[in-house]
């Protein structure tokens, strides 16, 4: 399989650090994803859900 088709997962505390997620209310975004990986966009769509953001905003 190649890698590019292949999902990776970060840890929580490195995407919530990461700029993508800067604008995310830390304390809630840490409460909302309780797991220890995720993927930019399993994370992002949880984040996005709760806070009400659309796609691409």
């Amino acid at each position: 399989m190649p890698i590019r088709n292949m999902l990776v997962k970060y840890k929580t505390e490195s995407l919530l650090k990461c700029k993508a997620f800067a604008s995310y209310q830390q304390d809630f975004a840490r409460a909302l994803l309780p797991d220890p990986e995720y993927t930019l966009e399993e994370a992002k769509e949880i984040l996005d859900k709760f806070f009400g953001k659309k796609e691409g905003k």
